[in-house]
């Protein structure tokens, strides 16, 4: 039980090789997973989420997170999960989230709702940004995994220096100026997981780059 009147969990999973598993073997209304959630072999973040709607159609998704990008949530949205809870919201918000995707609507935690709606507030006096090219979106995804300039340029074929226009090229058409805001948009936009942006992040800050 999960303390909550009514509710009954069938079953814990630790990744999502475990998740995965779960379902194929006990059908549920609703599942209830962290966004971030690492090792497992389909991944985590949206590419789990993603995976889930398509192979589980009709489950209903709740999605614990510590995100605090509007952006990131809005694309967590878009996947087609029922409910977001900020990690830094009260706990009863999970039985909320719950209640109203077995009934099929839709619930945002007060924090996630707020980062939303700012989100939502700045783009809409921004203008389209211009559209990224293969090489720099690619450049930008290895960045945000982890890979120096020199290593990138050796892993595709191009001069670092190549490399290092790429990324400013693409920096500056996104309005981006540091690297927390390419692992941002990493995160957001799909070019990473969820666990592994956390860990560069971790690393990154150590390195106190």
């Amino acid at each position: 039980m999960t303390g909550f009147e009514g509710i009954t969990v069938v079953g814990l999973a630790t990744d999502s090789t475990a998740l995965v598993e779960l379902l194929g073997k006990c059908p549920c209304d609703v599942v209830v997973t962290d966004f971030s959630m690492p090792h497992g072999r389909y991944g985590d973040g949206l590419s789990l989420l993603r995976f889930i709607r398509r192979r589980f159609s009709n489950v209903r998704l709740v999605v614990l997170t510590g995100i605090e990008n509007g952006g990131v949530l809005q694309n967590i949205l878009d996947v087609g999960v029922s409910a977001i809870v900020s990690k830094s919201d009260d706990l009863h918000n999970v039985e909320s989230a719950i209640r109203m995707a077995q009934q099929g609507d839709h619930y945002l935690s007060p924090d996630a709702a707020s980062l939303l709606q700012q989100m939502l507030a700045t783009s809409q006096g921004e203008v389209d940004r211009p559209r990224l090219t293969k090489r720099e979106t690619e450049v930008l995804r290895l960045y945000a995994e982890g890979f120096t300039v020199t290593e990138i340029g050796l892993r595709v074929g191009r001069s670092s220096k190549t490399i290092s226009a790429q990324k400013q090229s693409a920096m500056k058409k996104l309005g981006l100026c540091n690297d927390a805001e390419v692992f941002n948009y990493a995160l957001a936009n799909g070019l990473v997981q969820a666990s592994q942006l956390s860990k560069e992040i971790a690393r990154k800050s150590g390195d106190g780059v």
